[in-house]
């Protein structure tokens, strides 16, 4: 039988690939954004907040994400994983998309959005994106295709169906969005080689369509004992990627949810309140965080790091976090 081996998560985004000397590039991405009034942030902000955004903080907070990253690749290596099941959201919907709460892809491949292509979507995502952050090269470039395991994402689909979780399906992502960020993380930083199979398995962080904290945990439980009851002699990883706190930092969430993972306090993980999770258009994706608490509950904890990157006075920026169970 397959076997959890591993349960990490893993914040994603461009704060940890871009240099701090270009971060205030992301800082007026965030300035225009339309899901939140960055004007009504900056007049209720801590003034101290300006001592936060100092070239030297945001190196010094950089270089700590850069030393996580290195040591949770350690983790991961040291597992021998034969497969990945990473848990996010995409990123970049578009107005046709539908949104299913929950999802399995079960594809052959998976294929990676070309930056110049035709069927790239650059124009059109731009309109719901932003422009694409400023990169380092201090990691893998894109390869363009990835492999898959469909058995093992067949497996999931029917198992969570017959644990009461209704799973949508799809064996292909759209164009415009093929493999973005969120999934494409664990081989930027954790798999470079590109060669661990993995199932992306889709949580909705967008309302309507977004479960509970509650139901998230359930869900993660879930998802182990359809892991363990995989027959297939395979080391099986589950990654939560992204969170916490973005596009505003609210540290004082983070730091609550950061402990309860830790106390394995499932009470506090399912009832944290889905309007402070719904303050910011990132936050929510806490919630991949409590499925994967959930899974791995009867595994130990470690934090490696929680890192708030503030990119401007305002507090807009990312609480960045690394941990695993295992």
């Amino acid at each position: 039988m397959a076997k959890l081996v591993l349960g990490f998560g893993s914040s994603h985004g461009p704060t940890i690939r871009t240099l701090p000397a270009q971060w205030d590039r992301i800082a007026e991405r965030d300035k225009k954004d339309p899901r939140y009034d960055y004007q009504e942030l900056l007049r209720s902000a801590d003034p101290a907040l300006a001592r936060e955004i100092t070239l030297a903080k945001k190196q010094e907070r950089y270089d700590r994400c850069q030393a996580a990253i290195a040591k949770l690749h350690g983790v991961v290596t040291a597992a021998r994983p034969d497969v990945a099941v990473v848990v996010s959201n995409p990123h970049g919907i578009l107005p046709d998309d539908v949104h299913a709460v929950f999802a399995v892809f079960w594809g052959e491949r998976l294929a990676e959005r070309s930056k110049d292509g035709p069927q790239s979507g650059q124009g059109y995502m731009a309109k719901f994106t932003g422009p694409p952050p400023v990169v380092t090269s201090t990691h893998r470039k894109g390869r363009g295709e990835y492999p898959a395991l469909p058995k093992l994402a067949s497996h999931l689909i029917d198992s969570l169906i017959e644990d009461g979780f209704d799973i949508a399906s799809f064996d292909r992502f759209r164009p415009e969005h093929e493999l973005d960020e969120a999934f494409r993380t664990f081989y930027d930083f954790y798999d470079p080689d590109g060669k661990v199979p993995m199932v992306p398995f889709i949580l909705s962080r967008y309302l309507p369509s977004q479960a509970t904290p509650r139901r998230c945990y359930a869900l993660g439980q879930a998802l182990r004992r359809a892991i363990e009851s995989w027959d297939a002699d395979r080391r099986v990883l589950l990654m939560a990627s992204g969170g916490l706190s973005h596009q505003i930092i609210d540290e004082e969430l983070d730091r609550e949810v950061i402990g309860a993972l830790k106390d394995k306090d499932s009470d506090r993980l399912c009832s944290i309140s889905r309007d402070r999770l719904n303050r910011a258009p990132g936050t929510p994706e806490i919630l991949n965080w409590v499925a994967l608490a959930g899974a791995a509950e009867a595994m130990p904890m470690t934090l490696i790091d929680y890192v708030p990157c503030y990119r401007s006075a305002a507090g807009t920026g990312h609480g960045i976090t690394f941990a695993y169970w295992g």
